[in-house]
């Protein structure tokens, strides 16, 4: 006697069988049959897909763990010790002097976050020099303290640093991120382009405030350099995620006032006081090297 699962899938073969034999002569079932089987197949490869992007998404922090732990940020950036390396062309900067629609400064908690909202084909961008490809300006954070900023050279510290991350949609570059460093020092009257922002940073003093600034074109606060930067690669931390990044940091020094600096220290964390200073703290180099670009 058979068992009752064997029995069972003999009725059912049959009854497929009987179904399959409909099937043959009419048109109409034929359709409904590869419908239904083309539904099935597209369920499955979307599970599949689905379960994919699942194994993806719980491996990537892996291996970007596994990235940032051997190149943290910031550095102090010895200039007898950097390699010289000729660039193949400038560096290209494209949009940065078009006015964007609007601006949007942030108080995350850790930091100021500067976002833009303008027209796709005209999000600022970065190209040239011996980058790969063209890479897309994401957003800008400040660091500060009253001792230093993030980035040093040659020991010398500075009050702030404006850290300026581009993005390139391309997966197969060997980096997706860049970042631009400007480097500010206490110095006479302050900075005229970053009073735009140093005057409004009361709006945003507590955490996870925002306000929208009055437009204004990104080149007169972030000033384009085609050649003669340092760059290395590091890790760029806006507070709320850290990021792997190559490095350019601009040699010009910008000035700024104290009384600039001090409204950067009025704004409140997360816990209630104020932030003082929110740079990093300096690493050591290790096994990196730092490059000088000349043109």
């Amino acid at each position: 006697m058979l068992s009752p699962i064997i029995d069972f899938w003999l009725q059912f073969m049959q009854g497929f069988n009987l179904v399959m034999d409909y099937v043959q002569h009419s048109a109409i079932l034929k359709i409904l049959v590869s419908c239904i089987m083309s539904l099935a197949f597209l369920n499955i490869v979307r599970a599949g897909g689905l379960m994919i992007r699942k194994v993806a998404m719980a491996i990537a922090p892996k291996k970007q763990q596994r990235k940032l732990a051997p190149q943290p940020t910031p550095i102090n950036i010895v200039r007898s010790m950097a390699r010289k390396m000729e660039l193949g062309s400038l560096l290209d900067w494209k949009h940065y002097d078009d006015m964007p629609l609007a601006m949007l400064l942030e108080n995350n908690g850790s930091t100021v976050i500067l976002r833009i909202c303008c027209e796709p084909y005209l999000v600022p961008q970065l190209s040239g020099g011996d980058l790969p490809g063209e890479y897309h300006f994401v957003e800008a954070c400040f660091k500060w303290g009253p001792l230093r900023a993030e980035h040093s050279i040659d020991s010398m510290k500075f009050s702030l640093e404006m850290q300026v991350l581009h993005r390139c949609n391309q997966d197969h570059d060997p980096f997706e991120y860049v970042t631009v460093s400007y480097l500010f020092v206490i110095m006479g009257n302050g900075n005229g382009p970053l009073t735009t922002i140093t005057e409004n940073l009361r709006c945003i003093a507590r955490p996870d405030s925002q306000m929208e600034l009055p437009a204004f074109d990104l080149a007169s606060l972030m000033k384009p350099f085609d050649s003669n930067f340092y760059s290395y690669e590091g890790t760029y931390d806006n507070g709320a995620q850290v990021l792997p990044t190559k490095w350019l940091i601009c040699t010009y020094i910008f000035a700024i006032s104290s009384q600039q600096v001090s409204q950067f220290s009025t704004l409140c964390g997360r816990d209630g006081t104020s932030i003082h200073c929110n740079a990093r703290k300096e690493q050591p180099l290790g096994n990196r090297s730092v490059n000088f670009h000349i043109y």
